[in-house]
Order: structure tokens, then C-alpha cells, then sequence
């Protein structure tokens, strides 16, 4: 049984079909995770950011579009969580949760997709000022994607939604998802599941917090 995640609130999450398989849920931690449990260290930005900073290019659009950095928690493959410590003793156990064969059967009835000999990894993310994901389909050997939430009095203002799409226009949106803290959401790669992330100003000063899970099938070569 889960210590952190809630498996009762996940398992009873629905799966739509429009535009593409996602579902959601509120409730995803039965514990307070806190804004100081976060981790602060081991972080890496996004390469398309380091190679504007490389072509002297930051502060620039692009710069901004990709200031986004990531931590792991469990790398692919491992089932031991990385730099432990210098993480939080909650998200070793939250690490513990997610190892376990009652989250992957939890995902696997969710999304409709059987996830149980799947390799997966979970990594922390913080998108920062002025960053977001244009329209996009993941690549054919990223299967299942599980979003969880933390950011802290999330209001409109502050951007980072999740968008799910009819098709690359940006304007095609179907759903729109906010990043509340302790909600939950997943989706499933379909070659039309088109999604995105909106815009944080560049003036908030706040960072959109996630933990991301993707279960990945043998990549494409």
C-alpha cells in the first residue's frame, strides 16, 4: 500500500477519449508536501536554453521559451532514487510508491494501456519565467505520461496550464488543465495527442512545479 500517493484517488480517475486518452484527478498526495520539501539541488536546464546561452542569446525569446530545468528522482531503468541525500525523506518514500506493483496496475487500468513491463523514470520540473511547450506529440516509445502537480496558490495569472489539442494550432484546444497543486494528470501518446503548455509571464516570478512520470517503451531506431 502507498504511504504518499494516494492510489484510491488515481485508480478512480476516468480516461477520455477527446482529443486524445487523458484523465485527471485532485488528491494526488494523502500527505502535505510542503514548498521547502521541493528539491534545490542536482537541477539541469533545458539544452535548448544552454545553446541560446551558448550562441549569446539569452534574454532572447527563445532563451525564455526554454527556461526550464530538471531534477531526477528515479532515473530510467533504476530503482534506487538519485542523490537521496539530498532529497526530502518524503520523496524517498514517494519514490517507494512509485516502484511498487500497486501504481503500476493503478496506471495501467487508468490509462488503458498495460505499463507493466515498461521501464519508467520520474523527474522533478520547474518552468520558470516565461517558459512553455509549443504543440507537440511525444515520440512513439514515450507511452504513458503521469503530471503531479505542486505548485504552490496557483491562480490563472501564473500560466503553465496543460492544453490538449485537435492538432498543432495552438488555437485548437480542447481541455485545459491547471497545474493546482496535489492534482494529477495523464495522458497517453496517441499519434494525434497533441499537447502543450501555456506561457508563464515573464514578469511572475514563480515557477511551475511538477513531478513527471513517463513509461517508456524500446525507442524507435
Amino acid at each position: 500500500m502507498a504511504e504518499v500517493l494516494n492510489l484510491n484517488a488515481l485508480k478512480r480517475m476516468k480516461l477520455n477519449h477527446d482529443p486524445s486518452p487523458w484523465a485527471m484527478c485532485d488528491n494526488t498526495f494523502q500527505k502535505t508536501i510542503s514548498a521547502d520539501m521541493f528539491p534545490v539541488s542536482h537541477w539541469t536546464y533545458h539544452s535548448q536554453r544552454k545553446l541560446a546561452e551558448a550562441l549569446g542569446k539569452t534574454g532572447s525569446d527563445e532563451w525564455y521559451q526554454h527556461n526550464v530545468k530538471t531534477r531526477p528522482l528515479l532515473e530510467l531503468g533504476e530503482t534506487e532514487p538519485y542523490a537521496p541525500d539530498e532529497l526530502a525523506d518524503i520523496w524517498l518514500v514517494v519514490a517507494e510508491d512509485l516502484l511498487s506493483d500497486d501504481y503500476r496496475e493503478c496506471i495501467s487500468d487508468v490509462s488503458e494501456y498495460d505499463v507493466s513491463k515498461l521501464q519508467f523514470q520520474a523527474h522533478f520540473w520547474e518552468f520558470g519565467p516565461g517558459s512553455f511547450f509549443q504543440p507537440h506529440v511525444d515520440k512513439p516509445h514515450k507511452i504513458v505520461t503521469h503530471l503531479m502537480y505542486l505548485t504552490d496558490d496557483w491562480v490563472p495569472e501564473m500560466g503553465g496550464c496543460l492544453q490538449l489539442l485537435r492538432s498543432a494550432d495552438p488555437k485548437d484546444v480542447v481541455v485545459e488543465i491547471a497545474p493546482k497543486k496535489n492534482t494529477s494528470a495523464i495522458i497517453r501518446r496517441t499519434d494525434s495527442a497533441w499537447h502543450a503548455v501555456t506561457s508563464i509571464p515573464k514578469e511572475m516570478q514563480s515557477v511551475r512545479k511538477v513531478l513527471q512520470v513517463w513509461f517508456w517503451d524500446k525507442p524507435v531506431v
